[in-house]
């Protein structure tokens, strides 16, 4: 038992491997020998294998059910479709580039539709070979249906999977710990800070896309998803401001944030116990006061300071305090979609504007047509993957294999995003499809034509093959799997030896097309992708960097900012969707690797810095160039100079180059423009321009700060001295 605990934790792929090789056995068993049908025994076990192997059925037990009832209803339209169209090799291979290359793009709606993909592959696969027999429809469809909905039934009550925590617990859990830091750091308690701030960012981390589990990433374009997606950006802009705040580790708090720091705390905690089903979202109300009230501390104080007094870091730790009071507002809004997606109040925030309160068919809509581009990698996967399975299909009408169905089966689950990885696959798959040859073979020729015996090894074979793959690996998977696939067609039709051979062989063209395929479409996958995808949301960052500050200033308009925010977030979107896929590619780790996930999270802070400056503008203040013009054109070219770096790193970036050269950014750059705002001649006489320049300069500084972080992850890496011996290395003539 422990050594199974070692190789399988939790037990969770040994409880799979027996619940789906209970119900494969049951149904083939019932509709073979009971019912006298081998069609809809055939229908029935790969339905179940189909949805219980080949997928990733995943979420709450009900959303588990929704899937394989929804997966019921489209796949007995493609087993429709597929057996009408098998007669004909051409159209069956046209039909298998559509659903091929639609079936693989809806991975756009998520990790539960990501996750049934292969087992709707397989099922208009399926009836693609011969006998190509459309009267036994019928028969096919009743197998189908028996498999899937007793693999339904099974996943409910037969060793259901563990619950795998959610990404709205984990955020539950943010909330909470920066909820115990920001009243750690309110209430001036230096003692409990060290380890409430440790809390707090080990909290916080846990909520990036790339440490969270795929099942539970919030990538789809539901309101929930979104709204899951928004809160973690959200928290983790506390998380930053605070450190911030905090700098090495003594809190340079003004004294008047106290009480609003409290009150955050306090939204905070009770935000948490409603994302984990306790209470409701509190409403932004007693937030908003606190605000208010802080704001008019800093009207007050900046009014009563003489010129000199309102030193720069006092300026810059309130302009801190306010930027992080913002960002638990966006927070609390978000939960508020996350526990209530059609019941909540319209978000006066600008940031959950736009989608808050649009219908499903409208989010999906937006999704679909973002993704529409040979730039998302969602779309070039579905692309070389329907590519590979058309070509596979004509290859094995053309070539008539009676067993053609092994060639797509192996395309389909050998081929990946990159041809590295689908390389790293080639060799395993084909010893284990050898060595399972081999025994099945043997098999074959001992047990003859005696069904009883494979009646007898189908469970024990359905069990092993199963779990096999993910306890002992790839190779073990694949023989075990071919020794299942002998047993299996054993049953149905008498079969010699040669049946192992014939597998061998399909698997190897199979492997073979989507080797091919995958090193002729997009061969990089996402390693192709990051770069120039990272590129494109710098130079839209530029452009939005300058619009934002133009608008703070009074020199521009609203529609600029959301005109340049539309780019920024198409871009976004993009490259978030490329990083997490390379993330999850095989490939050989260089020293001068970026950290990718930097850049991801620079463009993430500044499309929702520009989207809260949409927020905080009040509308009554009268422009500023009337009143300080020197400031407002030293606020825009500051705003200059950083959309010129952030522009001049996507060059770089675009060009294969390093960038470190040009992200020359003054450590000072803040607390130069506070100094000068507050030797402001009438600085006293007019608190409320002063302050919306602070807080535009607050902003420029958090961008500052994300630019010169780009020159660190971005600088070209020192070379270990194995690597730089290698480089020393005298190279032959």
């Amino acid at each position: 038992m422990r050594w199974l605990l070692r190789r399988d934790p939790g037990l969770g792929a040994s409880r799979r491997a027996l619940r789906v090789g209970l119900v494969a056995t049951v149904v083939f068993m019932v509709c073979r020998y009971a019912f006298g049908s081998p069609t809809a025994a055939t229908y029935a076990v790969f339905g179940a294998i189909g949805f219980g192997v080949l997928s990733q059925v995943v979420g709450t037990p009900r959303q588990r059910t929704r899937t394989l009832v929804g997966c019921l209803l489209v796949g007995t339209v493609l087993l429709a479709i597929g057996t009408l169209l098998a007669g004909s090799t051409i159209m069956a291979s046209l039909g298998m580039l559509v659903v091929g290359v639609v079936v693989a793009f809806i991975a756009i709606g998520g990790p539960r539709l990501a996750g049934v993909a292969n087992g709707l592959q397989l099922i208009y696969i399926l009836p693609s070979f011969p006998p190509f027999a459309p009267d036994t429809l019928p028969a096919r469809v009743l197998g189908f249906v028996f498999g899937v909905a007793l693999l339904a039934l099974a996943d409910r009550t037969l060793w259901p999977p563990r619950p795998v925590e959610t990404y709205g617990c984990r955020a539950a859990a943010a909330a909470r710990a920066l909820a115990d830091l920001l009243e750690t750091v309110g209430a001036g308690d230096t003692a409990a800070l060290p380890a409430r701030r440790a809390a707090a960012t080990h909290a916080t981390d846990r909520l990036k896309l790339s440490g969270t589990p795929w099942e539970v990433r919030p990538t789809g374009p539901s309101l929930e998803d979104r709204g899951l997606s928004h809160l973690g950006a959200a928290l983790r802009g506390v998380q930053g401001r605070i450190d911030a705040l905090l700098g090495a580790g003594t809190p340079r708090v003004p004294v008047d944030a106290g009480p609003a720091l409290t009150a955050t705390a306090t939204t905070l905690r009770r935000t948490a116990d409603a994302l984990r089903g306790r209470g409701t979202v509190p409403d932004n109300a007693d937030l908003d006061a606190e605000r208010l009230a802080y704001t008019e501390h800093r009207l007050d104080s900046i009014a009563g300071l003489a010129d000199g007094e309102m030193t720069a870091a006092h300026a810059r730790a309130a302009v801190v305090v306010g930027q992080t009071l913002s960002a638990v507002r966006v927070a609390v809004q978000a939960a508020d979609i996350v526990v209530n997606p059609r019941g909540h109040c319209a978000p006066t925030s600008a940031e959950l504007a736009w989608w808050a309160t649009a219908p499903a068919p409208a989010l999906w809509w937006r999704r679909i047509d973002a993704h529409l581009s040979l730039r998302s990698v969602y779309l070039q996967n579905a692309l070389r993957l329907g590519v590979g399975l058309a070509l596979a299909r004509l290859v094995a009408g053309g070539l008539d294999l009676s067993h053609g169905l092994w060639v797509l089966l192996a395309t389909l689950t050998l081929m990946r995003t990159s041809v590295t990885s689908t390389r790293a696959t080639l060799l395993p798959a084909i010893a284990g499809t050898a060595l399972g040859a081999l025994l099945a073979a043997g098999l074959l020729a001992v047990a003859g034509p005696e069904t009883v015996v494979y009646a007898v090894l189908f469970p024990v074979l359905c069990v092993v093959a199963v779990g096999a793959g993910q306890v002992f690996g790839m190779i073990a998977g694949q023989a075990s799997f071919t020794v299942l696939v002998a047993v299996l067609f054993a049953q149905l039709a008498p079969a010699a030896p040669s049946l192992a051979g014939v597998r061998l062989v399909d698997v190897a063209v199979g492997a073979v097309i989507g080797i091919g395929v995958g090193a002729a479409v997009w061969p990089a996958g996402g390693h192709g992708e990051v770069r120039r995808d990272a590129a494109r949301c710098l130079r839209a960052t530029a452009a939005l960097v300058a619009a934002s500050a133009s608008w703070l200033a009074g020199t521009g308009s609203r529609q600029d900012v959301a005109t340049n925010l539309k780019p920024a977030e198409h871009w976004l979107l993009l490259f978030e969707a490329t990083f997490l896929q390379y993330r999850s590619e095989r490939r050989a780790r260089h020293e001068g690797d970026v950290d990718w996930f930097v850049v991801l999270g620079v463009v993430h802070r500044a499309v929702r810095t520009a989207r809260t400056s949409l927020d905080d503008l009040d509308p009554a203040a009268p422009w500023l160039p009337d009143r300080w013009p020197d400031l407002v054109d030293r606020l825009r070219d500051d705003a200059r100079a950083l959309a010129d770096g952030y522009a001049t790193v996507a060059t770089a970036l675009s060009e294969g180059r390093t960038p470190a050269a040009v992200l020359a950014v003054p450590e000072d750059f803040l607390d130069r423009a506070l100094r000068a705002l507050a030797a402001a001649p009438g600085r006293r006489e007019h608190p409320r321009e002063t302050l919306r320049l602070a807080d535009a300069w607050g902003r420029l500084g958090w961008l500052a700060d994300d630019l010169a972080a780009l020159g660190v992850v971005l600088a070209p890496a020192v070379p270990s001295p194995r690597a730089a011996a290698r480089r020393r290395r005298p190279q032959p003539a």
